[in-house]
């Protein structure tokens, strides 16, 4: 199946399927679920239902910014192989070839 109809067809999740192998990134992960079991400890129920909306909230903000973010990636990439293309050079290798 191409990428176009997986995508499409709602196959490939890219945002999902991205995990990072960086040992920081699991680190701090720990680091943060250390930090809201102790927050869940000492607040009360109210307070942290709070602290756990403002976890979502800033869950969504970076969902937001990681789309925006893959957009431009995309773009760019897409540009880059457009001037690619039509580089003069890759011209003139193709004329060479149809020589």
């Amino acid at each position: 199946m191409s990428i176009m109809n997986s995508l499409f067809d709602g196959k490939i999740y890219p945002g999902e399927q991205i995990v990072p192998a960086n040992p920081e990134y699991d680190k701090t992960n720990r680091e943060i679920d250390a930090l809201m079991k102790k927050l869940e400890e000492r607040l009360d129920k109210e307070e942290y239902d709070m602290v756990e909306e403002l976890c979502d909230l800033l869950s969504v903000s970076e969902d937001i910014q990681n789309k925006e973010i893959f957009r431009y990636g995309m773009s760019m990439g897409l540009r880059l192989m457009r001037e690619a293309y039509e580089s003069p050079w890759l011209r003139e290798e193709k004329e060479q070839e149809n020589a």
